[in-house]
């Protein structure tokens, strides 16, 4: 395998994503395998299924909350305060049509790339992989299960949520497959760029939310690591926002921040992948 790209979880920050991969496509930068978490498992689904890139352009540029999720903050609240069973802060039936709607899964099971995403099985606490000829929505909305927000989903009778909660950047399936050329794309500058020292509670709570997602990711990236099994190592370029996006950007489903995201996605790739694609 040669080249694998990996799409780290965001919310509704993976429009970023989207504008790397419309420069990635223009550059003829074409991936053998795509891994993804939470928002990068839906991106990463969507492009293995043989989505047009204007479609998924219009898609992010068209989505706003009622097509992502409904807040249930009244039933939230009495279930946290009066019932011992859980229910999340928010129904994602909208989200769970919007993909049924948008991605063919019979072109997903023929795609000549390889589709990993990421789920966490609640019981076991592990991570759990699954492949284009396996994949069905159900797949694709657990691994975006945010915990506490988004319900969890039953696969094969186990329950699973977000990925991103122990693998938010999915690099390691492309070094057990021993990928040479890997691009990552992050959806925070976290991890890529120096921070200033944080002043205040919320910009140390968003800071270290922020290392928590990329502490994962850090690991597998700086540990002597056994997956190289003997091999060169791969060489790994990252695309990252240049600012912070805050806590209120990871459900900010608004057409104003995808166009944004999307525009500074296609400039982050060009800049930062010079010289690599």
């Amino acid at each position: 395998m040669k080249r694998a790209l990996i799409l780290s979880g965001g919310g509704a920050r993976g429009a970023f994503q989207v504008g790397v991969w419309n420069y990635l496509q223009e550059a003829g930068w074409d991936p053998d395998l795509i891994c993804g978490t939470s928002v990068g498992a839906i991106n990463a689904v969507a492009i293995g299924s043989g989505m047009p890139l204007e479609k998924l352009m219009h898609i992010w540029k068209t989505l706003d909350r009622s097509k992502a999720y409904r807040r249930l903050l009244l039933r939230f609240l009495w279930f946290a305060l009066f019932a011992r069973t859980f229910r999340p802060l928010m129904d994602t039936v909208p989200l769970r049509n919007t993909i049924t709607n948008a991605i063919d899964l019979e072109a997903l099971r023929q795609s000549s790339r390889d589709i990993l995403i990421t789920t966490v099985n609640i019981r076991t606490n592990r991570i759990n992989l699954f492949d284009q000829k396996t994949i069905d929505v159900d797949h694709v909305m657990a691994s975006s299960a945010l915990p506490g927000f988004f319900p969890w989903q039953t696969i094969d009778g186990q329950p699973h949520w977000d990925g991103g909660v122990m693998v938010n950047t999915p690099l390691f399936p492309a070094l057990e497959q021993g990928a040479e050329e890997i691009i990552v794309v992050l959806l925070s500058p976290v991890g890529q760029f120096d921070q200033p020292e944080p002043r205040g509670v919320r910009q140390v709570s968003e800071l270290a939310f922020e290392q928590l997602l990329i502490g994962s990711y850090q690991a597998t990236l700086h540990a002597n690591n056994p997956l190289w099994n003997g091999r060169e190592k791969p060489r790994i370029s990252i695309v990252a926002p240049t600012r912070m996006l805050g806590f209120r950007s990871l459900l900010n489903f608004s057409v104003k921040q995808a166009l944004q995201l999307i525009d500074e996605g296609y400039e982050g790739a060009k800049e930062q992948l010079a010289g690599v694609v």
